[in-house]
C-alpha cells in the first residue's frame, strides 16, 4: 500500500467514525423516547480504498410491531366497554345497593305487606305510594344512565373520527417524505419512527393490517379490510346524535364510505376503541335498556286493574307523562317504558285507591263495601309480585320468573359484562405491556450498548489518527533524505 493510499484510508476512516459518533449521539439523545428506534450505519468500501457510510438503517421487527398494534386494538375495545359499564353500574349499584331497582322492589313489597296489616292507616298507604315512586325513580335513573352511556359513546366516537382524520393526514405527509427520501438515498429513519408512532396511535382506535411495499411505502387497512391509507388518506366520517333516549338509533361510523359496524356493515371492524364504543352503544346498552323496559312493563301489568270484561288498565304504575291510565291492549311497544314509568297521579292524590281500586278511573272497584279494614286488594298485589311472568328472552336476562328474579338476573347480566370487560382489560394491558417490552428490547436504544459502541469508535478514531501521524512522519523523513 502506498503512503497516499494509507493516508486516504485513514482520512476516510476518520470521517466515517465522526458520522458514526453523530449517530450514537442521536441514539443517546432519544434514549428516553419510547417510540425511537436504534439507528446504525451501513458501511461500504469504495474502489479507491478506505471506508464510507452507504446508508443509515434502524432496528425493526415487523412481527413484534404487528403484535403491539394488535394488543393496542384489543385493549382499546375492552377499556371502552369497561368505562361505559362502570358508569351505568355507579348509578344502579348491585342488588344490595339502596338505590338499585332490586332494593326498591323489596321495599315496595314490604310497604305493601305493612299496608295490608293496617289498611286503615293513611301513613301506611302513603309509605306504599312513596316506595312505588322510589322504584319508578330507580328505573328512570337507570334508563338515564344507559342513555348517557350511549351519548357519551357518541361523543367519543366523534372525537375518534376527528383524531383519526388528523393522524391520517400526518401519516400521508410523512409517508410521502419517506418514499421520496428512500428513492434518493436520504436518511429517513426519524420520519419512519414518527410514521410508526402514528400507526401505534391509530391502532388504539381500530384494528390494523399494516403492509410495507417497495420503496418503503406503507399501506393501512382495518382488520376487516377497509382501506385507511393507500397512497392517500381515506376519510373517517361520523355525526353524533344531539340526544339519546331508548327509541333513538345511533348514526353509522364510516371509513372510506364503508360502515364499520351494525347489521348493514359488510366489513365490520373487530377490535379497537371504535369497535368497543359501537358495540356498547348499539348492542350492550340496548340489551340492558330492554331489560329495564321489561321490568317496567312487568310492574305495570302486576299493578294493573282489570274490569269484568277482562280489559286491563294501568293502575299504580303509569307510562304516561301525566300519570294517567292506559288501556294495556293498545300498547304495541315497550321500548322506553323504564324511562317513562311513574306512579299514577290519581294514586298520589289519594293513596287509599291502592287499597280500594279505581286508580285507572274506569270504575274498577275492589273494596265494594268501602270498609277501612279491607286488605284483599293489597294481598293480591303482594302475591302478584311473587307471581311468574313472561319476559322477552332476547335481551339476555331470561324469559320467565318473578319480577324480583328478573331484576336480579338483569343486574347479574350487567355484572357479568362488567367483570368480563375488567378481566379482559387487565389481560390486554399485560399483553400490551409485554409486546412493548419485547419490541423495545429488539429495536429500542440501550445506553450501555451505545456507550460501548462509542468507546470502539474512539479507539478507531485514535488508530486512524495514529496512522495519519505515522504517514506524516514518513513523508517528512523522505523529504529530509531528498
Amino acid at each position: 500500500m502506498s503512503l497516499l493510499s494509507a493516508f486516504n484510508s485513514a482520512r476516510s476512516s476518520l470521517a466515517t467514525v465522526s458520522q458514526q459518533s453523530a449517530l450514537v449521539s442521536r441514539n443517546v439523545a432519544n434514549a428516553q423516547n419510547t417510540s425511537a428506534t436504534r439507528k446504525y450505519a451501513n458501511l461500504t468500501s469504495p474502489n479507491y480504498g478506505g471506508v464510507s457510510i452507504q446508508s443509515v438503517s434502524q432496528s425493526s421487527n415487523q412481527a413484534l410491531f404487528r403484535a403491539l398494534t394488535s394488543a393496542n386494538s384489543a385493549l382499546g375495545a375492552s377499556q371502552a366497554t369497561k368505562g361505559a359499564l362502570d358508569s351505568i353500574r355507579d348509578v344502579i349499584g348491585d342488588t344490595d345497593s339502596i338505590l338499585s331497582p332490586a332494593t326498591r322492589l323489596s321495599k315496595l313489597k314490604a310497604a305493601l305487606e305493612q299496608y295490608a296489616v293496617t289498611p286503615e292507616d293513611p301513613q301506611a298507604a302513603r309509605a306504599a305510594i312513596n316506595a312505588a315512586s322510589d322504584l319508578a325513580t330507580s328505573l328512570n335513573s337507570a334508563t338515564t344512565a344507559v342513555q348517557k352511556a350511549r351519548s357519551d359513546a357518541d361523543t367519543q366516537l366523534a372525537d375518534a373520527a376527528s383524531q383519526m382524520n388528523s393522524l391520517l393526514k400526518q401519516f400521508e405527509k410523512l409517508n410521502g417524505q419517506i418514499v421520496a427520501g428512500t428513492a434518493t438515498g436520504q436518511d429517513v429513519t426519524d420520519q419512519v419512527d414518527r410514521r410508526d408512532q402514528i400507526v401505534d396511535q391509530l391502532s388504539n382506535y381500530v384494528g390494523l393490517n399494516v403492509q410495507v411495499r417497495a420503496g418503503n411505502d406503507m399501506t393501512l387497512y382495518t382488520d376487516s379490510g377497509i382501506t385507511l391509507f393507500e397512497t392517500t388518506a381515506r376519510q373517517v366520517e361520523f355525526t353524533p346524535k344531539s340526544n339519546y333516549d331508548a327509541t333513538v338509533t345511533g348514526n353509522s361510523f364510516k371509513i372510506d364510505g364503508v360502515d364499520v359496524a351494525g347489521s348493514s356493515a359488510g366489513m365490520p371492524v373487530k377490535s379497537g376503541t371504535i369497535y368497543g364504543l359501537l358495540n356498547l352503544r348499539d348492542n350492550t346498552a340496548v340489551a340492558f335498556q330492554g331489560q329495564l323496559d321489561e321490568t317496567a312493563n312487568a310492574l305495570v301489568k302486576a299493578f294493573s286493574e282489570t274490569d269484568s270484561s277482562g280489559a286491563s288498565y294501568s293502575g299504580l304504575f303509569s307510562v304516561k307523562a301525566d300519570g294517567s291510565s292506559t288501556d294495556l291492549s293498545t300498547i304495541t311497544s315497550k321500548t322506553g317504558f323504564a324511562g317513562l314509568l311513574r306512579v299514577s297521579s290519581a294514586a298520589v292524590a289519594d293513596p287509599n285507591l291502592l287499597r280500594d281500586g279505581n286508580i285507572s278511573g274506569q270504575g274498577i272497584v275492589y273494596n265494594t263495601d268501602g270498609t277501612a279494614g279491607f286488605a284483599g286488594r293489597l294481598n293480591d298485589l303482594t302475591d302478584g309480585l311473587d307471581a311468574e311472568q313472561t319476559f322477552d328472552g332476547s335481551y339476555g336476562a331470561g324469559d320467565s320468573g318473578t319480577i324480583g328474579n328478573y331484576i336480579a338476573a338483569s343486574v347479574g347480566w350487567l355484572e357479568d359484562k362488567r367483570s368480563t370487560a375488567h378481566n379482559d382489560a387487565e389481560y390486554q394491558e399485560t399483553v400490551q405491556s409485554r409486546a412493548k417490552e419485547a419490541l423495545s428490547n429488539v429495536t429500542g436504544i440501550n445506553i450501555d450498548e451505545e456507550m460501548s459502541h462509542l468507546l470502539d469508535l474512539e479507539r478507531s478514531y485514535q488508530a486512524s489518527g495514529k496512522l495519519i501521524s505515522t504517514v506524516g512522519d514518513m513523508i517528512d523523513s523522505i523529504l529530509k533524505i531528498t
